[in-house]
């Protein structure tokens, strides 16, 4: 059927008709099929489009001239416009299909019009590429502008400190010189009164001594005394001192006077001001160092330098460094790229892939590329131990106060010791990290959180009066500490330095807590074991919602990520997924067993950079002790720790929680072990 010739004329008899109809109806696209209640048509290319597809038809060049009308705008004299035979360029290639008198063979004709529309979409498409890549350059550009605004507002702020740094030095300068002078001119007139005073005093006593002689003495006997009345009243005449004050000379008071010139330069020139020079770094005299190998979840850093066209190493503010691993299939698989300027024309670019592959490194400086690269390979991640951090009680003290190795983290209860070393713990339970990368640890058996640096020293610990048995820990973003009790439930809130804030929740409607966490608006999710449930609290300790409430076992971790709420059931040996839009339950992974890859016992939860999660598993020697790595949709990724029970590097007894640093480190707690461990 389709080699034979279609009638023209019926053809646009039947668009007439649809035309009329389109505001009962929808009409079909001649291009995507696509039914549509807003819809054009072409009078060149004999057919109808749709608003998407016309979009499309308008880039080529070719339809540049075409006269197109929407379907709702028809009057009486375009039907006839629609019912005229084609004597466009564009339409002869419908018309060869409806030559009744064939010339040639029908497949041929059909074939070179199919060649005809290849060759017009591989034109589209190239346009299409075309347009792409524009887009892709005002992304681009649009980025450069988001920095260089970043830039502007740090400095505009530094030069505004800066002044104001100078002008309260110039304050202090000002405030220094009047009191410098004050204080003279105060000395000055202390001497003046102090000389004024003595020489009151002396004539107090004159005049006192003269009426004493006055009212004892005859006037035979004052005469007798004249002389030494006549000294006396020489010691009361009045002193020829030239310091002796007058009246006040206000002008000769000093008066401050404020730098009008000051005032004005500021208000003409302001602080700064923006200009538009090219930067002189020159993207193709750029280097880059340290650029080899990267792991999939891990940091990994490069050295950008800038130089000129001299190839000489120079910094010019407003430099935009970007870095990109752009996969086969074009995507880019950097994530959290960090820059770290040390203006001086170096920066430290650093980045986490999210995946392992083989990738194509692009270096751009002010949106230039600065040279070729070979691709790299990204490497699945091996999950190395480095080192443990804590230290562990003495090992009598532990082992009269510490419980059997059968306990689970919600039975151990430990007294704690009589001296507390400042680094050691003692049945760590919750851990935490902030954007410094210190690393938080609620110290369950000695109601603390001890603070360590990722090399394992000891920073600091608070909480020591105030906390019972902590548990749950987590950190919101301007670096304040929550902390849930067991003891007591109560959930308490440190500021960054761990000084206390208030109690958030007072603890009376929950039951044994276990796991907290934070979503993004700062609200909390609480695992109450007593009540078999999540309880979903705001920032002031009211409860927003319950989720899990006849379906959770034993939650004692929780986990809030992409709209999901991820929640350990420790007694149901499974991570089970809820909405966070509404607790919906959504599906869950995981099962008990004694094979190495199923759950036993899961309690601490973590997403690590590469978008897994995590998963504490292994509540006693007997079987794996493991933290297992999952897809978001439960399917297993890989395992780490040596599964054996033990106390060596690698080695887990009873992890109960993990957490992930900034560089994409792990940081598992080892409760059992008394101490953390930190995997590379």
């Amino acid at each position: 059927m389709e080699t034979l010739p279609s009638c023209l004329h019926v053809k646009n008899l039947l668009d007439i008709l649809a035309i009329k109809e389109c505001k009962t109806s929808k009409v079909t696209c001649g291009n995507c099929d696509k039914k549509s209640e807003e819809a054009s048509y072409c009078f060149h290319c004999r057919k109808f489009w749709c608003q998407d597809c016309l979009n499309a038809h308008d880039i080529l060049k070719e339809n540049k001239e075409h006269r197109v009308l929407s379907l709702n705008d028809f009057q009486d004299e375009d039907f006839e416009g629609v019912l005229k035979r084609p004597d466009t360029p564009a339409s002869q290639t419908n018309a060869v299909l409806q030559q009744t008198e064939h010339d040639e063979d029908p497949q041929v004709s059909v074939t070179a019009v199919k060649n005809n529309i290849s060759s017009k979409l591989d034109a589209a498409k190239e346009e299409s590429n075309t347009i792409s890549s524009y887009i892709r350059l005002l992304e681009e550009k649009s980025r450069l502008l988001d920095y260089r605004l970043k830039i502007n507002r740090e400095q505009i702020q530094q030069t505004a400190k800066s002044l104001i740094l100078t002008l309260r030095q110039k304050e202090q300068e000002s405030l220094a010189e009047v009191e410098i002078q004050t204080k003279k001119a105060q000395e000055h007139l202390r001497k003046q009164k102090d000389q004024l005073q003595d020489l009151l005093n002396k004539r107090e006593q004159s005049i006192l001594h003269i009426d004493s002689l006055i009212q004892r003495r005859t006037a035979a006997e004052l005469e007798t005394n004249k002389t030494l009345i006549d000294e006396l009243f020489q010691e009361l005449q009045e002193p020829n001192d030239p310091d002796m004050p007058s009246t006040m000379d206000w002008k000769a008071v000093p008066v401050f006077m404020k730098n009008e010139k000051i005032s004005e330069s500021l208000q003409e020139l302001g602080i700064g001001h923006l200009v538009t020079n090219k930067s002189a770094t020159e993207a193709n005299q750029c280097s880059v160092e340290g650029f080899q190998a990267a792991t999939a979840g891990l940091q990994t850093e490069v050295e950008v330098i800038t130089r000129n066209s001299e190839g000489e190493q120079c910094y010019c503010p407003g430099d935009y460094v970007t870095v990109e691993l752009i996969s086969p299939q074009d995507r880019n698989t950097a994530v959290e790229m960090r820059i770290i300027n040390k203006n001086n024309g170096s920066y430290i670019v650093s980045f986490i892939p999210s995946e392992a592959g083989h990738y194509l490194p692009t270096i751009r400086v002010n949106g230039e590329s600065v040279r070729e690269f070979p691709p790299i390979e990204v490497k699945e991640r091996a999950f190395v131990p480095v080192r443990f951090i804590g230290k562990e009680r003495n090992q009598n003290e532990r082992l009269k106060q510490s419980p059997s190795a059968t306990d689970t983290p919600h039975s151990v209860v430990g007294l704690a010791p009589k001296r507390i070393e400042k680094n050691s713990l003692s049945h760590p339970w919750g851990v935490a990290s902030n954007d410094s990368n210190e690393i938080f640890v609620s110290n369950m058996d000695n109601n603390r959180i001890v603070v360590f640096n990722e090399k394992g020293e000891f920073i600091r610990s608070f909480g020591h009066k105030l906390l019972n048995k902590p548990t749950g820990i987590c950190i919101d973003n301007e670096g304040r500490i929550f902390v849930g009790n067991r003891g007591n439930n109560k959930i308490l809130l440190f500021n960054s330095k761990g000084e206390y804030i208030t109690a958030v929740h007072n603890g009376e409607s929950f039951k044994y807590t276990r796991g907290i966490s934070l979503d993004t608006q700062g609200n909390l999710f609480v695992c109450d074991v007593g009540n078999q449930c999540v309880q979903f609290i705001s920032p002031n300790g009211s409860i927003l919602k319950t989720i899990g409430k006849g379906d959770l076992c034993k939650p004692v971790s929780c986990l809030c990520h992409e709209d999901k709420v991820f929640v350990s059931d420790y007694d149901a040996h499974v991570i089970k997924v809820y909405s966070y839009s509404d607790g919906r339950f959504l599906y869950e992974f995981g099962r008990y067993g004694t094979v190495d890859v199923e759950l036993n016992g899961p309690t601490g939860l973590a997403v690590d950079k590469s978008g897994n999660l995590l998963v504490c598993s292994g509540y006693s020697p007997n079987i794996p002790n493991r933290v297992h790595v999952y897809t978001l949709d439960g399917k297993l990724v890989t395992m780490f720790g040596s599964g054996a029970c033990g106390t060596g590097l690698g080695q887990f007894k009873v992890p109960c929680s993990v957490t992930v640093l900034k560089n994409g480190r792990i940081v598992v707690c080892d409760m059992g072990n008394h101490r953390l461990q930190i995997f590379e």
